[in-house]
C-alpha cells in the first residue's frame, strides 16, 4: 500500500527550510526517523504501510531530498534539524530510527535529549572513522563538488548492498540509485565533510532502548562496528543481525527493521 499522508511541508530551522512528511494514527507513539547519507525520506517507503498504528514522522536533513543546501553542515547542525522537527511538531517520548549517518545522527539526539527520545533502532549505525577513511571521505566530497553525483553514485550503491540484494532486489536497488542521483552535489558533499569530522556522542546519556541492526554483509558498518555500538551504550542496548544483508538494512530486510521498531515502540520507556 502506497502512503496515505496527512500532513506534509516545510519547517524553517534559520533559514534551511526543512521538508517533511507525516502520517499514521494521530495520538499514538510517534516515531521520528532519520534517513542517511545521500537518501531522503523514500528511504523508509519499505516499511511505513505496516507501522501505520504509529505516528510516523520522515524529513529530509538540510541538504538533502527536497529541503534546502545550508552554507555548511555538521552532525550537530542534522541533529539541530531534528530538534526543529521536534519543536515545530511538539513531538514528545518518541522513537528514533536512523540509518548509517542517520544512525549516528540519532545516538546523538537520544544522549542530548533524553526526556524526549525514548528508544531507538540504528541499522548500519556508523561511528566516527579513522583517518584512513576520513581522507577517502574528503576525497569522495572533493569529485562530487567537481564531476557530480554521477561520478560516486555507483560505486557507492554497488558497495552498499549484499551480493543477494544486488541480484534480487533490483527495484531497491534502482531506488537507492535514483536518491543518490537525485541528490545536490554540494548537500551531498557536506554531508560527506561532516561524517568525515563527526564525533562520538556522550554515550553515557543514552538511557533509553536501544535495538542496532547490523547486516552480515555491511561494508560500512560491520558486525563489529554494532557491537562495539552496544558496548558503548551498555545494558540498554542489544544487536540484531540481519542475514544477507548490506548497508541498506531497510531496503534489503525490511521484515526484520519492521519487527525491531514495534519492540522499540511497545517499550520505549525502558
Amino acid at each position: 500500500m502506497a502512503s496515505q499522508i496527512t500532513s506534509s511541508g516545510y519547517i524553517l530551522r534559520d533559514s534551511i527550510k526543512l521538508f517533511y512528511e507525516r502520517e499514521g494514527k494521530a495520538g499514538s507513539k510517534t516515531i521520528l526517523f532519520i534517513h542517511g547519507l545521500g537518501g531522503t525520506t523514500n528511504s523508509y517507503q519499505p516499511l511505513v504501510s505496516d507501522l501505520l498504528e504509529f505516528d510516523l514522522v520522515r524529513f529530509d536533513f538540510s541538504g538533502h531530498g527536497r529541503s534546502s543546501i545550508p552554507s555548511s553542515s555538521s552532525v550537530e547542525s542534522y541533529v539541530a534539524d531534528c530538534e526543529a522537527i521536534i519543536n515545530h511538531l511538539e513531538l514528545k517520548d518518541i522513537v528514533v530510527v536512523g540509518h548509517s549517518l542517520g544512525g549516528l545522527i540519532s545516538l546523538h539526539l537520544a544522549a542530548k535529549r533524553p526526556e524526549i527520545v525514548k528508544g531507538v533502532v540504528t541499522f548500519g549505525a556508523v561511528r566516527p572513522f579513522h583517518e584512513a577513511i576520513q581522507k577517502a571521505l574528503t576525497a569522495r566530497s572533493s569529485i562530487v563538488r567537481s564531476q557530480g553525483m554521477v561520478a560516486v553514485a555507483d560505486t557507492v550503491v554497488s558497495n552498499a548492498f549484499s551480493t543477494k540484494s544486488l541480484a534480487s532486489r533490483k527495484a531497491e536497488v534502482a531506488l537507492a540509485r535514483e536518491m543518490l542521483t537525485r541528490q545536490d552535489p554540494e548537500g551531498y558533499a557536506q554531508a560527506v565533510d561532516a561524517l568525515a569530522q563527526s564525533s562520538a556522542p556522550v554515550w553515557s546519556q543514552i538511557n533509553c532502548k536501544a535495538i542496532i541492526l547490523s547486516g552480515d554483509e555491511d561494508k560500512v558498518s560491520t558486525l563489529a562496528v554494532g557491537a562495539n555500538i552496544v558496548s558503548d551504550i551498555g545494558p540498554n542496548a542489544h544487536q540484531v543481525t540481519c542475514k544477507d544483508t548490506g548497508h541498506w538494512h531497510m531496503l534489503e530486510s525490511p521484515e526484520e527493521c519492521i519487527k525491531a521498531i514495534k519492540s522499540a515502540a511497545s517499550d520505549g520507556s525502558s
